[in-house]
């Protein structure tokens, strides 16, 4: 049998520019292979953490390559569409970029993927209505570079079976003081880009890369007003078995509403508490530990009403059943 040929370089030539691409996601290096043992037929995935876990089966970088002098155009498997213009990208030192460019980039916009690469859509006050998550950042010479003043980079988001929500607007992720408590990262509305619905998706303008651009940039398309017609509410979740507790990460994923917050342990306390839950809204929350390298899980749907307490208890399971019982939380 013959082998496939994984080593094909796509070449697209667009617009004024060149755009060989690479998607990473079909080549994995060895150490972020889980490591695989076969009990009764069943394959488990090892893990060394939750960490550990969302890496191995977040969505994965795509890797392109376009002129600094032309600019380009590339598409997404996911079919987000990138314009980069002529001349868009400088060093630190304000010198223009002439040569190729390699754009790492990733997008996400189901809330199951979401949940998989640890991205939840959530500010330091409340939950968040997303039409998708992008990621991007510039290297040139395994350094990143900046945005040049007065361009634009332009990320068009299609809407993915929703309906068109002229509420949508621009946020950057931030995890400094903005975030809240314990420095989790949480997103902030951002004035210096723009957002403008066509009539197939979120046009998301890109005026400027985040601070240390080394990092990349992570944008999101959001409706901070959805939520706001609803009470606020602490929402306690209590894991029953406290051992496992410290090695859990626990999850709100909303029903019918392209929204997913991560509740975060209280300090001090084997409890995760949620502060701004939306009182009457419906949600499954998921619990997720790594513990002895292994998976377990639970999904609990509920309705949030006022000061809700509620207990997981979380069952071994493999990421494949796992994966599958998330899917159907999807909208």
């Amino acid at each position: 049998m013959k082998k496939s040929n994984f080593e094909k370089t796509l070449k697209i030539v667009l617009l004024t520019g060149i755009v060989s691409v690479t998607f990473t996601q079909c080549k994995k290096n060895k150490d972020e292979t889980p490591t695989v043992s076969s009990t009764v037929g069943v394959t488990t995935a090892s893990y060394s953490s939750p960490n550990d876990f969302f890496t191995k089966n977040g969505v994965q970088l795509q890797t392109y390559t376009i002129n600094g002098t032309t600019g380009g155009t590339f598409t997404s498997p996911q079919g987000t569409v990138v314009t980069i213009p002529a001349n868009a990208f400088v060093t630190g030192g304000a010198a223009p970029i002439t040569g190729n460019v390699k754009i790492e980039f990733k997008d996400i916009y189901k809330m199951s993927d979401m949940l998989l690469s640890n991205m939840s859509t959530q500010t330091a006050t409340g939950p968040l209505k997303s039409a998708g998550e992008f990621f991007i950042k510039a290297i040139v010479n395994d350094t990143a570079v900046l945005l040049a003043n007065g361009k634009k980079i332009q990320v068009e988001q299609p809407f993915n079976g929703q309906a068109k929500d002229s509420a949508m607007r621009p946020f950057v992720l931030k995890v400094d003081a903005l975030a809240g408590a314990k420095g989790n990262p949480a997103w902030a509305n951002n004035q210096m880009d723009g957002l403008t619905p066509s009539i197939t998706s979120y046009v998301y303008s890109l005026y400027q890369f985040g601070n240390p651009a080394r990092s990349g940039t992570w944008c999101n398309s959001d409706n901070s007003n959805y939520f706001s017609g609803y009470l606020q509410t602490s929402l306690t979740i209590h894991p029953t078995d406290s051992t496992i507790a410290p090695f859990s990460n626990i999850f709100l994923v909303f029903t019918g509403v392209n929204s997913m917050v991560h509740v975060y342990q209280g300090y001090g306390s084997f409890n995760f508490p949620y502060l701004y839950a939306p009182v009457g809204l419906q949600c499954t929350v998921v619990t997720l530990t790594i513990n002895n390298n292994k998976v377990y899980s639970s999904f609990t749907p509920i309705t949030i009403s006022a000061n809700k307490t509620v207990n997981v208890s979380v069952t071994e399971t493999t990421t494949e059943a796992f994966k599958t019982k998330l899917n159907t939380l999807n909208l």
